[in-house]
């Protein structure tokens, strides 16, 4: 017989912990879900919270001033952990400054790159600090790279 356990709640569970297969960014995924629920006072459908925001962004009536915390949600409800933002620090700045970011600049080089890129386009620093293991090879990769660069794996 098997059995599995099952801790989480469907409406606030990334896909990938609903494949046994949790990382960091699935908090951030569960976070953005919660505070959906939160602002909106209606409750996630199961891996529908994106579309149930692309009507309230396309809505003429959602206020102006609040489209960018949409916007934010939005980002972290990606199916695609890679998608989301990084860490929760970054999560928190773009709520402090009530935007969403839309490009980074490399600590090393001073080059501007689209944000949650993993490396600078133009001299290939990393441009976060957090780390996740590869499946595959057991190695640690910076997290929002496709393939692990020890073995090739493609990651999630």
């Amino acid at each position: 017989m098997n059995r599995q356990t099952i801790v989480y709640t469907d409406s606030y569970a990334p896909p990938e912990q609903r494949l046994g297969k949790a990382e960091p960014r699935s908090d951030l995924y569960a976070l953005a879900a919660t505070l959906f629920h939160l602002a909106t006072g209606v409750e996630p459908v199961p891996l529908g919270q994106r579309h149930q925001l692309d009507a309230i962004l396309s809505d003429p009536r959602t206020p102006a001033q609040h489209r960018w915390f949409y916007e934010l949600l939005k980002i972290n409800l990606s199916e695609d952990a890679n998608d989301r933002y990084f860490s929760a620090q970054e999560f928190k700045a773009d709520l402090d400054r009530r935007r969403v970011s839309k490009e980074t600049q490399c600590p090393r080089c001073q080059a501007t790159n689209e944000v949650r890129r993993p490396y600078c386009s133009h001299c290939a620093e990393p441009l976060t600090d957090s780390q996740s293991a590869c499946a595959e090879c057991g190695r640690d990769v910076s997290m929002g790279s496709r393939f692990c660069i020890h073995c090739g794996n493609r990651l999630r």
